[in-house]
């Protein structure tokens, strides 16, 4: 298969990779890793095994690698605007996209540019970081969980597809019908603690453990979040609470990447992950103070003199 890399971080080289050892025909697109990837190719340290690719195909430009079977949207939620740019060089009648992207509203604006039934969400329950172009750490998790945009059978099994080719890549992954069956598991994690550790000024995972009352400030949102889930529909585990807070509690220095972003001066996630969430949170009546609170304390800190 033909797979194109739309954002070669620290996410998309990482599944590339994988991808890419499997025998798929991947190309990573992407500015900052073009030189370096070139030069030294890409490497990933990973927990599951580290991975080398000594000449991988790298673009500058979407021109440059042409229309491929499926395209993965890696970069941040922040570059969506330039969507309407990037992604049509990519594609043929029967590209199918998948965002790997965090937070809401992703795959509507993909499914502007690209037909609503060959759109998916892929959500990543995985802990990597690039410390340089073209290096990757692999440090917990790599699952993913797949959805069709469409939300009927046809793209459940089309989503199960999805699935299997990351399987066959060492990539834990199941598929499920609905998008926020899915969306809502990851923003469990994502609201508190993506959140706290940004509101703290881009602390590590670490650090925020040894404040015992922000601990139970990040249990009390993600019991809102699944509150949200439930009003809308979609139930979330029951034991999802305790499994999120213990495998954090693993993570050690993990720096989360809004936190990441807002150290670096890069704009930060704050529409798809807490604000569409909240929007939708409010439209089904769910009562969210601790989010709310912790939604104002993010805008504090990304606008201190607003």
């Amino acid at each position: 298969m033909r797979i194109a890399i739309l954002g070669a971080g620290a996410l998309g080289c990482y599944y590339g990779a994988r991808l890419a050892e499997a025998g798929h025909d991947v190309c990573f697109i992407g500015r900052s890793v073009y030189e370096p990837m070139r030069r030294h190719g890409l490497h990933v340290e990973s927990v599951a095994g580290d991975i080398h690719l000594p000449a991988p195909e790298v673009c500058r430009r979407p021109e440059d690698c042409g229309a491929v079977d499926l395209v993965l949207v890696c970069w941040k939620s922040t570059c969506n605007n330039l969507l309407t740019t990037l992604l049509p060089p990519l594609l043929h009648p029967g590209t199918e996209v998948i965002t790997l992207q965090n937070g809401m509203g992703n795959a509507e604006l993909i499914s502007r540019i690209v037909p609503p039934e060959q759109v998916f969400i892929g959500l990543c329950f995985v802990c990597c970081m690039m410390d340089e172009p073209g290096r990757i750490k692999h440090l917990e998790g790599g699952d993913v969980q797949f959805a069709p945009l469409s939300g009927n059978a046809e793209g459940e099994a089309r989503a199960a597809e999805h699935a299997v080719l990351f399987a066959q890549a060492g990539i834990r992954a199941r598929a499920f019908r609905h998008t926020e069956e899915i969306l809502w598991c990851k923003l469990s994690w994502n609201i508190p603690f993506n959140g706290l550790c940004l509101a703290h000024g881009g602390i590590s995972v670490r650090r925020l453990f040894t404040m015992p009352e922000e601990v139970e400030r990040a249990q009390a949102i993600m019991n809102e979040v699944c509150h949200t889930a439930e009003k809308r529909g979609f139930p979330l585990p029951l034991d999802i609470v305790q499994e999120q807070m213990e495998r954090t509690a693993r993570m050690g220095d993990f720096v989360p990447s809004s936190a990441v972003d807002y150290l670096r001066g890069r704009p930060v996630e704050y529409q798809a992950i807490w604000g569409t969430p909240l929007e939708r949170a409010k439209e089904a009546a769910a009562t969210v103070p601790h989010w709310e609170k912790l939604c104002q304390d993010i805008l504090a800190r990304l606008h201190p003199t607003a």
